[in-house]
């Protein structure tokens, strides 16, 4: 018999609905139910892609003795995180302060009243690793909650309060100055691995927001160490197993230092946000190879995470045919079979292939760390015929991977993860030039727009033809950027119209009148023990920090201060936290370096009958220029944009007005004469 899951749409709450386990989903009925029957709620929160999560599923949670006490002494309530961001970042906030640190899947202990009073994040079946067996800890659990009931309210009720005051709405603002980005370039420098790249030990996450404040200060300083930082890591991922070799992508993180053995979950938001910074790094470098690990990743995304509609999946699972990583490993023979003797042989060197393995059971994680030149000097080959041939045979290795059985798709479309790669194809289309990337962008927003927002609301999640949970404070925040993004990529206006609607909805809904910055809810969300209001990073980059970088994008194309006095009155907000924690703040430490620096626009007005300028256009997008907006318009074209007003073109040329501060050079029609005046900026 299914339980309370059945019916919902996130394919994570789907996979418990057999479970016999009284799953709840979080909802008014469950909240009701723990109070007028007295017991203590069980909160399990995690997602499709999590591979411990299943493991607690089949230990756990369909486990008849397990089942039997939870519904008999608990109401038991599942979460997708995914879908319910919000009650996961306050229950994840608890359990850090429980324990010191966090994951999942996470185990949260309520009182009816929704107040935490214990957590943690796996626990076996049977006491081991240091963890109690988690029907021995639902025990004690119970036994606490009935005869300590007292000491449990007031334990909950202080770390309520913790986690409020935590979570303040009040930080103590104060001004900010490029000092903040200083104490933060020196912390990463202090943390940098410069034996593997990235920063800390394992385990490894991608580095995403601290690579790409080092690429920002780097052009406007030449500090060479910062661009070595960046270039070393970006290249040890993409030659380690974190990157998927064959199909392209990178998988969550590393559990070792060296970026070899991933946990091999695929999620859309860090393939679009590491997207960006290999599309950066080549503007910067011109190096070929940051281009095709940018190339590859969106060709994935392409390939294997699109639905038909636009719209683009959430994740791959870590986990096929009951075992973690067995989609992308490789056996010797394998090699040998798929591709012949001789050709095995070679690309067993390219891709480090050993009989012995480098993983577990004699499997290979493959990698891509080997010196071509002298593997080409090897096989009497020319380092392009080299390339050329692993480029035939890596096709080669993928169609065969495709005959295996395929890791879990999770289909649910959220819309904070699709702006996030709404993003990274129209910035990948800019500076590769594959009209398909800006069709895919454009698809998606055109997804989004359509079945997710109705001037009024946007919805979080969609599935099997039905939006559903109204958006939070990240869904805003990244579609707006995205659409600024993707503006900019084609300069199809209709996109900035929506982006500065998306962006009025969200002050609507999500601006705190009193204290400035953004909540993470809007008012009407009533299911949470508070409305939380945060601006540090995680995986993904602040909601509060992105908000703000939107509105200041939008101030540089329309000069309305509003938008300017909300982009800075937020960061003020939070500038004492960045600079006294900057680990935890890199994107509103990257918006400080944007809001310090003089303003940076260029206008073209494009002359009648013409088409774009693609050497100006591509002159200009060949080039990485942090906090530079474009704006484009033809000259017959009435704009909503003011930074294109009382424009005009030269000669009937394409022309180009280069401003800083609003204050606009003299128009030039050149794309060598525009670069040249550019270069000449101090900054």
């Amino acid at each position: 018999m299914k339980n309370h899951l059945a019916g919902s749409l996130s394919p994570y709450l789907l996979q418990h609905e057999d479970n016999p386990v009284d799953w709840y989903p979080w909802s008014e009925e469950a909240f009701r139910k723990a109070k007028s029957e007295n017991k203590p709620i069980f909160l399990s929160i995690g997602y499709s892609a999590c591979h411990w999560c299943h493991v607690m599923e089949r230990e756990s949670f369909e486990n008849e003795t397990v089942a039997s006490f939870l519904n008999e002494n608990f109401i038991s309530i599942k979460v997708d995180r995914e879908e319910r961001p919000d009650v996961d970042d306050i229950y994840m906030n608890a359990v850090q302060m429980f324990t010191g640190s966090g994951g999942w899947p996470l185990t949260v202990f309520l009182t009816p009243d929704l107040k935490p009073f214990h957590g943690g994040t796996y626990f076996p079946p049977e006491s081991r690793f240091g963890r109690p067996g988690f029907l021995e800890l639902l025990k004690e659990i119970e036994r606490v909650f009935r005869t300590q009931r007292n000491q449990v309210e007031n334990s909950a009720a202080q770390m309520t309060s913790q986690l409020k005051s935590f979570d303040s709405h009040s930080t103590g603002a104060g001004e900010y100055d490029r000092t903040i980005i200083e104490n933060a370039v020196k912390y990463l420098k202090d943390n940098y691995d410069a034996a593997y790249g990235g920063f800390g030990g394992a385990p490894k996450f991608p580095p995403t927001g601290q690579l790409n404040l080092l690429m920002r200060i780097y052009k406007r300083n030449k500090d060479t160490d910062l661009l070595k930082i960046v270039e070393h890591t970006l290249t040890r991922m993409a030659q380690g197993g974190i990157f998927d070799q064959i199909g392209g992508g990178f998988h969550r993180y590393s559990v070792d230092e060296k970026w070899l053995a991933p946990h091999f979950e695929k999620m859309l938001y860090d393939n679009a946000l590491l997207t960006v910074n290999y599309l950066d790094l080549y503007l910067i470098t011109k190096n070929r190879f940051f281009a095709d690990i940018a190339r590859l990743t969106l060709d994935w995304v392409l390939r294997e995470m699109q639905d038909g509609s636009g719209g683009f999946y959430s994740s791959l699972d870590a986990d096929s045919e009951g075992e973690e990583g067995l989609f992308y490993l490789w056996e010797y023979d394998q090699f040998r079979k798929i591709l012949g003797n001789d050709t095995s042989e070679l690309m067993n060197e390219v891709y480090g292939i050993t009989r012995k393995g480098n993983f577990e059971g004699n499997t290979n994680i493959l990698t891509f760390g080997a010196d071509l030149q002298k593997i080409a000097a090897e096989w009497n080959l020319t380092v392009e015929e080299l390339r050329e041939k692993v480029n035939v045979n890596r096709h080669k290795l993928l169609k065969s991977r495709h005959q295996r059985i395929r890791p879990h798709t999770d289909d649910k479309i959220l819309t904070d993860w699709n702006s996030l790669i709404i993003t990274a194809f129209a910035r990948g289309y800019r500076a590769l030039g594959n009209p398909e990337y800006l069709k895919a962008a454009e698809n998606a927003a055109d997804f989004l727009l359509r079945e997710m927002f109705n001037s009024e609301n946007l919805f979080h999640n969609f599935r099997d033809g039905k939006a559903d949970i109204n958006g939070l404070l990240d869904d805003y925040a990244y579609l707006t950027e995205g659409l600024i993004e993707l503006y900019q990529a084609g300069f199809d206006e209709r996109y900035f119209v929506q982006a500065k609607l998306v962006a009025s909805r969200l002050k609507e809904k999500f601006q705190d009148d009193t204290n400035d910055g953004f909540f993470q809810t809007p008012a009407d969300r009533l299911d949470l023990l508070y409305r939380s209001k945060q601006a540090y990073d995680s995986s993904t980059p602040s909601g509060n920090a992105v908000a703000a970088g939107a509105f200041f994008n939008i101030y540089k194309l329309t000069y309305d201060d509003q938008y300017r006095d909300i982009a800075q009155n937020t960061v003020k907000l939070y500038s004492k936290q960045a600079r006294e924690h900057p680990e935890g703040f890199f994107r509103t430490i990257a918006l400080i370096d944007d809001l310090t620096m003089p303003l940076k626009q260029v206008a073209i007005i494009l002359a009648k009958d013409s088409e774009m300028d693609e050497d100006m256009i591509g002159m200009l997008n060949s080039q990485y220029n942090p906090g530079l907006i474009i704006a484009a318009k033809d000259e017959n074209q009435n704009s909503k944009i003011e930074l294109l007003d009382n424009r005009e073109v030269i000669g009937k040329e394409n022309t180009a007005y280069y401003c800083i501060d609003f204050s606009c050079r003299l128009p030039v029609t050149l794309s060598a004469r525009l670069k040249e005046i550019m270069k000449k900026s101090v900054f």
